[in-house]
């Protein structure tokens, strides 16, 4: 019954924050760039993150500077790759002055606002059921809530399965590089980064592309296994040195030179 209840809680603080996303702040900041989608994103993240002190999550403890050893490094060398890919995409657009700032502005409000729910929150209240439900239980409910993107006119089931998935495995990752660098900041910066594409590609966002009606169900279901695969073996790479492994001598001796291990 306590883990029913849990459940459902959790279930219910995922709808109020599809729905703070939504609704809030409603029309009020339409007329300026990125303004109105930046204060829901912040709303959503203050609104956990009090939530989380409240209920003292474990999670509180990763508000603070990244630790620096080997695991961390390597998690920072894997997303550095991943934002390295992203901001030289072949598509990507050039902004200047305000409009700049503002899409800067917006892209670490969503890094707040979606690791506020998905990692300090969520898998904080997991933790207690164990570090693999609370990993996969967060990254599960990181993808369903980019089903918010297609609400509405834009509904379109195979866009929406491919957004959950890959982001769910995306989440994977993201959650081992918070474990990893015992940092909550740096998993809200890389979030901001690796969704630059939001802001400065053309056309980018869920909804604005026609849905492919034409798609054979196979090639529909195979779309986003390449990305899964690839995040979520990162992510489970990760977490297995995370347990710990033994380090050849050569290395262990250049690491220490390093002051990466004591």
């Amino acid at each position: 019954m306590r883990n029913f209840r849990a459940g459902a809680s959790l279930v219910v603080l995922s709808v109020i924050a599809l729905l703070i996303l939504r609704y809030v702040p409603g029309s009020l900041l339409s007329n300026i760039a990125y303004a109105n989608a930046t204060a829901g994103y912040i709303s959503l993240g203050i609104f956990f993150y009090i939530l989380a002190r409240f209920l003292r999550l474990p999670t509180l403890h990763y508000f603070k500077l990244p630790v620096i050893n080997w695991k961390s490094v390597t998690a920072l060398l894997f997303a550095g790759v991943f934002v390295y890919l992203e901001l030289n995409r072949d598509d990507i657009i050039g902004k200047t002055g305000y409009e700049a700032f503002a899409g800067c502005l917006y892209l670490l409000s969503i890094g707040f606002g979606e690791e506020m729910v998905s990692r300090v929150f969520t898998f904080g209240v997991l933790k207690k059921y164990g570090t693999k439900i609370a990993f996969f239980g967060s990254s599960a409910l990181f993808g369903l809530m980019h089903l918010n993107l297609y609400v509405g006119k834009y509904w379109d089931p195979w866009s929406a399965y491919w957004h959950v998935a890959q982001t769910f495995a995306y989440g994977t990752f993201i959650c081992a590089l918070m474990i990893l660098t015992r940092s909550v900041g740096v998993v809200i910066l890389f979030h901001a980064l690796s969704d630059w594409s939001v802001v400065f590609v053309a056309d980018s966002a869920p909804g604005k592309i026609p849905p492919d009606i034409s798609i054979s169900f196979w090639s529909g279901i195979t779309v986003p296994l390449d990305s899964v695969v690839i995040s979520l073996g990162l992510a489970m790479f990760l977490m297995w040195i995370n347990r710990g492994i033994h380090l050849p001598r050569w290395m262990h001796r250049l690491f220490h030179k390093w002051k990466l291990v004591q």
